[in-house]
């Protein structure tokens, strides 16, 4: 009878509450580690965060591309990888090798040209010096001698082979260093290629945000990079073309070859279209002082590509990217010189990316919290 009772009253009696696992200090110090640990994970990818970022880009922009391959290779994601890895390399390589030996050449003409007689005699033709005599009524401090083209481009030239040999291993090095990033942007980019889906169904598992806010970073992230090359590969486009009617207007050899080089070159911020223009503008100057053609070819190539070839990159890219970022055109170029100027290389898209990012921020802060603020205002 006794344990008839016990067992009633075992059986009545009120669920005890489960003990809690984590208490306020587990809590406290895990959050402690977790931000130390990303901390010190950060300091340890930074100095690989350019191609990283580069290779993430790279497989946003060709992932459709990848998935048909991976199809084809039914499902294959390692060796779909590779095959878009080999198309990549043979995309980059091989068109900027071709640029990089002609450009060469071209250069090693010029120098070996300057370094001639009759060169001296051109550049001493291009002396300026007396002409600018006038300057010194107002400006007694100032030599117009410092401005002769023999003292400028001479002394330089001769000086080339020289730095060249003494400097050997810091072109090698400089050489070997890029290389080193282009591997370690295919990496990242074989990485990307393989985990991506798995990337982001971890990063929809540990955002605290709503589902459908996930959903709109991704696809803003999305059309932010399409737009960054598609500006960039519109800008490359209209440089080229801008410069090959220059020099075609100017009478320079070649000018639709060097303007399709032109439109490569402008792929790389850090190069340009002055590659291409400036050498041209000083191969017509030697030109003119040697009398085979008039002064105004030069004259006229210097201004063209400073005004039109040099600034229609800030008209183009801004335009043709504000439709897809959603920024306004001037708030974009400043995104884009100012990412630029953060970032180096990979700044063309993680400034209007930031911007855009910001104005997601806005919008769902607008609809999620201001929204709900008005209606209870109201009611």
């Amino acid at each position: 009878m006794v344990q008839r009772i016990g067992m009633s009253d075992v059986s009545t009696a009120p669920p005890q509450p489960e003990r809690r696992e984590w208490r306020l200090t587990g809590i406290i110090f895990f959050g402690l580690l977790a931000i130390g640990l990303l901390y010190a994970s950060f300091v340890i990818v930074w100095p690989f965060m350019t191609a990283i970022l580069l290779g993430a880009i790279i497989v946003t922009l060709t992932y459709s591309t990848f998935r048909r391959i991976r199809e084809r290779l039914k499902g294959k994601s390692s060796r779909a990888a590779i095959v878009m890895l080999i198309l990549l390399t043979l995309l980059v390589v091989l068109p900027f090798t071709i640029i990089g030996i002609l450009l060469v050449q071209q250069a090693s003409n010029v120098f070996q040209r300057m370094q001639t007689v009759g060169a001296q005699q051109m550049l001493h033709r291009l002396d300026l010096t007396p002409h600018l005599q006038w300057i010194r009524k107002y400006v007694p401090a100032f030599d117009p001698a410092t401005l002769s083209p023999e003292r400028l481009l001479l002394p330089a030239v001769r000086l080339v082979p020289g730095w060249v040999a003494s400097h050997g291993a810091v072109v090698i090095g400089g050489i070997a260093g890029l290389l080193l990033e282009f591997a370690l942007v295919l990496l990242s980019a074989y990485f990307f290629y393989v985990e991506g889906e798995a990337i982001l169904e971890e990063l929809a598992i540990l955002s605290p945000l709503p589902a459908r806010y996930d959903a709109q970073f991704g696809s803003k992230f999305k059309e932010v990079i399409d737009a960054t090359f598609l500006g960039q590969v519109s800008s490359a486009l209209a440089q080229g073309v801008a410069t090959g009617i220059g020099l075609a207007i100017a009478g320079v050899p070649g000018a639709a070859f060097w303007g399709a080089v032109t439109t490569i070159l402008g792929l790389l911020p850090f190069v340009g279209a002055a590659i291409v223009w400036v050498p041209a503008t000083i191969y017509l100057f030697i030109s003119a002082s040697s009398g085979d053609r008039g002064w105004w070819a030069p004259w006229f190539l210097t201004l063209w590509g400073l005004i039109v070839v040099s600034l229609i990159d800030n008209v183009v890219r801004p335009w043709v990217m504000k439709g897809k970022s959603e920024l306004p055109a001037i708030p974009l170029l400043f995104a884009v010189l100012g990412g630029m100027q953060a970032f180096g290389f990979v700044g063309l898209a993680i400034g209007p990316l930031v911007f855009s990012l910001l104005m997601t921020i806005i919008d769902i802060y607008k609809r999620s919290f201001r929204l709900r603020r008005s209606d209870s205002e109201v009611a």
